[in-house]
Parts: structure tokens; sequence; C-alpha cells
């Protein structure tokens, strides 16, 4: 504050304000303007510039419209008449009419009259007379209903209950409450 009253910017903005004042750019933009002057680009995107002129293309994509370097591996090989290499063993799976790696185990189940594995554990406990997950309580509320039909609280209420038996306020309003009675 003392320094904007004088008319000066704070200590971090000093030089670059100096610098314009006098006519030249702050030190982080020198570099890139001096390069401008001389005809030359910025560091920045030199790299790129250098791949266009031996007639490649560029890591980032360049003002030509071309495709970046992680592009081109995949175009060459569509050029080629081959596929991605992401892509390769899910298609040369279906070429030989098999299914990918990522569906195989399910559809094999399938096929031998079973169920897929992320299925099994509710099924199985259909089946055996168990209750599934979706037909009884989360496990989570068990012991929260278990406690009330024994005429307890549960635990997450108790230690609140007992502050008010004891003529506490809860955990959550004792800020509160202790700055009102101040």
């Amino acid at each position: 504050m003392e320094k904007l009253r004088a008319g000066e910017t704070p200590g971090r903005r000093n030089s670059a304000m100096k610098k314009l004042r006098a006519g030249e750019t702050p030190r982080w933009r020198n570099s890139v303007l001096e390069k401008l002057r001389v005809g030359e680009t910025p560091r920045w995107r030199n790299f790129a510039l250098e791949k266009l002129r031996i007639e490649e293309t560029p890591r980032l994509k360049n003002c030509a419209g071309e495709t970046p370097r992680w592009i081109n591996s995949a175009m060459e090989k569509l050029s080629d008449g081959e596929i991605q290499r992401w892509r390769n063993s899910a298609l040369d799976k279906l070429r030989v009419r098999e299914t990918p790696r990522w569906r195989n185990s399910a559809i094999e189940q399938l096929r031998d009259g079973q169920t897929p594995r992320c299925r099994n554990s509710a099924l199985v406990k259909v089946r055996v007379g168990e209750k599934s997950a979706l037909e009884k309580r989360p496990r989570w509320r068990n012991s929260t209903l278990e406690k009330l039909r024994a005429g307890e609280t549960p635990r997450w209420i108790n230690s609140e209950w007992e502050k008010l038996r004891t003529g506490e306020a809860p955990r959550l309003r004792n800020s509160a409450l202790e700055k009102l009675r101040v």
C-alpha cells in the first residue's frame, strides 16, 4: 500500500514497469521480442518450425493444418492398410470370429449357461436361497437397525446424546455456544 500511495508498483512488478517506462520490454519478454526483430522465432516455436522446414510435422499442431506427431503413426498405419496398435488385438480377434479379450470371459460364461463374473455373487446367493444384495438391507445399515431393535442408539448418535444428558452441547455446536456464553 505504501508503494502504491507513492505511485510505485509492488516489488515483483517494479522491474517490468520501469523497463516499460524507459521504452524497453520486461525481461521475460525480451528474448521473444529480440528474436522476432532479427527474423527468428521464439524458442518455444523453433522446434515446430524447424520440422516444417524439413517437411516433418511438429509435435504440436501447426498452422499449416497438418496432424500432430502423436497422430502421425496412427495415420501412417491407416494409409498402409493397417490399424492402430491399440485396436489391433481386438480387431484381429473379431476377424477370426473371436471376441476381444475384455469380453471373452463374460461371453464364454454365457455360452456355458453361466452368468458373467461381475454378476455371479448376487445370483449365486439367490440360487442357494439367500437374499441378494438388492433384496436385503445394505451391510452398513444392519448394525444401526439391530441396535434400534434392541432399544439402543446407534454409535454415531451415542456421543451426541451423552453430551446432551450431561448438559453439554454436541461437538458440532460447541464452538458457537461457547462464544455465546462469553
